[in-house]
């Protein structure tokens, strides 16, 4: 329950702190094109799904305008969560505005749009390629290199669509010579799919090299630079004991594929289902679902964690106020007390996990009790 009043850090305060690996999530649509086997879409009746719409632009707007009166400063922002944003029929205004608050407030680190490429027409690809001084990366989820693989991941055929949609885009790119956005073509790696991973990369390699662009396959992170990254991640599992299998059947793929993992994901560390560690979450990754409810982390699809609505409140009343203070408090001592979702949570020992440092804590710590004193 939020407490009366305002909890939003008033005018003459200092801004936020700009943490490390911070991202803000935004949700255009929880509709989409495909019903991939690891996302929540192929779950019959999941509430996430029940009710499906559109994120309002102004919301979005209003939101856009807080951030940059506040002086906040987030990492990334990612147009995407349990939809597919492209599908959004307002994407284009949305995007350039995250694109010019980046460009002119400093208010994003770079702008990001992950996607299944099944909406990604000729009129959404001139939309996308452009030369602002904000970096931008379209993220692809591709997850297959033939129709049968794609079809038992993804959940319907389109698989002919997507490749000629990803092709001209890598076409247009290297023809136009645009610098933005940097093409990530993700693949995350799974039992269902494992088999495919060295032809998956052999292809997307040609086809980028063949439109003139620098193309590099990696493991486990994305690394700057390029054009065209093929990126292979590793599966988030349900349980602590799927996670183990699921970690392993990567690690292997990836050594075949003679792909360097990042030092947490390089050995067999038992994934452990209780959580003793302070999730970054609470301090990092603020995600906003399409009717403009606000969470701390994208496993919360039920909103079990929620803070409010920016229908009802600004997001720095959400995220800056006295009830996430409070979350954070706890949660850095370890204590999940009355967040029964985090109890049993593992992700925050996993490789797709953003780390928090004590300084990351300490750095917030001060600015909340900053807020307080004016209050």
């Amino acid at each position: 329950m939020l407490e009366d009043g305002p909890t939003h850090a008033p005018t003459g305060c200092a801004a936020p702190p700009a943490l490390p690996g911070s991202y803000l999530v935004v949700e255009l649509t929880n509709r989409c094109s495909l019903a991939c086997v690891h996302c929540s879409v192929s779950e019959e009746g999941h509430g996430h799904h029940r009710n499906t719409g559109y994120l309002d632009p102004l919301i979005f707007d209003a939101l856009i305008d807080d951030l940059i009166d506040t002086g906040a400063r987030f990492g990334a922002l990612i147009l995407f969560w349990l939809g597919e944003p492209l599908l959004h029929p307002h994407f284009t205004r949305i995007y350039r505005r995250a694109v010019r608050a980046a460009d002119e407030h400093g208010t994003f680190g770079q702008v990001e749009v992950h996607s299944n490429a099944t909406h990604l027409n000729a009129d959404r690809v001139r939309a996308l390629l452009n030369e602002a001084r904000v970096p931008q990366v379209l993220h692809l989820s591709l997850d297959a290199a033939g129709q049968a693989v794609y079809h038992a991941v993804k959940g319907l055929d389109r698989f002919e669509r997507v490749q000629t949609h990803v092709t001209h885009l890598l076409q247009e790119k290297g023809r136009t010579g645009a610098q933005w956005p940097r093409v990530v073509l993700q693949y995350i790696v799974g039992s269902n799919n494992v088999d495919e991973v060295g032809v998956f990369r052999s292809h997307w390699e040609g086809v980028a090299r063949a439109a003139g662009l620098r193309v590099r396959s990696v493991a486990g992170h994305v690394p700057s630079g390029g054009d065209v990254v093929v990126f292979y991640r590793q599966l988030d599992a349900p349980t602590p004991e799927l996670q183990q299998a699921e970690n392993a059947i990567f690690r292997r793929a990836m050594a075949e594929q003679g792909l360097e993992l990042p030092a947490q994901a390089a050995h067999g560390r038992t994934v452990r289902a209780e959580n003793l560690a302070s999730c970054s979450g609470f301090w990092k990754s603020p995600v906003v679902d399409w009717r403009g409810s606000v969470t701390v982390c994208t496993r919360d699809n039920l909103l079990e964690n929620g803070i409010g609505s920016l229908q009802e409140h600004r997001f720095s009343e959400l995220w800056w106020g006295a009830e996430m203070r409070r979350r954070r408090r706890s949660v850095a001592k370890g204590d999940y007390a009355g967040l029964s979702l985090c109890t049993t949570c593992f992700i925050p020992r996993s490789l797709n996990h953003t780390e928090l440092s004590t300084e990351d804590i300490e750095r917030q710590e001060a600015h909340d009790r900053s807020v307080e004193r004016v209050y």
